[in-house]
């Protein structure tokens, strides 16, 4: 048997990616504790702390490509320790690391573009690495456990996504767009800055990456757009017909619970050597009205 294996199926990004791929490949997708049922794909209980358990999963699925989309970000599990937040985003990537080395598959890890210092026209290779929150560090722990450990692998270095959800998850856009239909205030940012990546793009672009592998390599996964929070929600309010005027400027400063970063300009050259395409903002606004029911 061998196939595919993706952790975080539950979360944001993993049901796109599993529609992407269903009716293509063997999938196997793997949650803990919010079971999901995704056409054509084989889903699998595992609490990935469970080593024994995750070493048994990977001898008989033996898959070709792994995606470990699975991660614990505090900011909104805010009842898990320091402790545990590193052990799952270094130890637990380290051990699917070996895994895959051992099966000799390809690891493709989604980091975050918050291990980078604050600038623009950041560069994978020469970008100052300054990561401030301890999401931001683990995960940064977590690439270079795939580093040490995976034979063949892809670091993607993810900025800010959005869409709707297909999960329980509840995303920034969404907790913004179901605000604004009811009529009620939205706080954004208006002096943060990052290059964010359309959920349907970001999957497909997933679905993609295995044919692109040649060397170990190290991505900055974004759109071309540089925009802020606020920027986004006018265009969404725009887009379907909210009132401007619900959309609140605050300044990333007010937020003190953890550290902020302002402003991180990602690089799209590799995205663009690699042939990868992603739509603008606006375009994926029209899109999204696909998901309006």
């Amino acid at each position: 048997m061998s196939g595919i294996l993706i952790t975080g199926v539950s979360g944001y990004l993993g049901p796109y990616l599993c529609r992407e791929l269903a009716g293509k490949n063997d999938v196997y997708g793997i949650y803990n504790k919010h079971p999901v049922e995704y056409d054509g794909i084989k889903s699998i209980n595992c609490d990935l702390t469970d080593f024994k358990e995750l070493s048994i999963i990977f001898d008989r699925v033996k898959p070709d490509v792994v995606y470990h989309l699975a991660s614990v970000t505090p900011t909104r599990i805010t009842d898990e320790s320091d402790g545990f937040v590193e052990f799952f985003n270094r130890e637990v990537t380290a051990e699917i690391a070996r895994q895959c080395a051992k099966h000799n598959t390809l690891m493709i890890y989604t980091s975050t573009d918050l291990v980078y210092d604050e600038g623009t026209g950041i560069e994978e290779n020469s970008g100052k690495l300054a990561p401030k929150t301890i999401y931001a560090k683990t995960k940064l722990l977590g690439e270079e456990s795939v580093r040490k450990y995976a034979q063949k692998y892809f670091i993607l270095r993810t900025a800010l996504v959005y869409g709707f959800t297909l999960s329980s998850y509840t995303s920034f856009f969404d907790i913004s767009y179901r605000a604004m239909a009811k009529g009620e205030s939205v706080n954004a940012f208006f002096d943060q800055y990052r290059n964010p990546i359309y959920t349907e793009d970001a999957a497909a672009i997933l679905a993609e990456l295995p044919a692109k592998y040649k060397n170990n390599d190290t991505i900055n996964f974004c759109g071309y757009e540089f925009l802020s929070r606020y920027e986004m929600c006018l265009m969404m309010a725009e887009e379907f017909g909210f009132d401007p005027g619900l959309i609140k400027k605050v300044s990333c400063k007010e937020l003190t619970a953890y550290p902020m970063v302002m402003k991180i300009g990602m690089k799209y050259e590799k995205m663009k050597l690699f042939e990868f395409k992603t739509r603008s903002y606006r375009e994926a606004m029209k899109r999204s009205r696909s998901f309006i029911i």
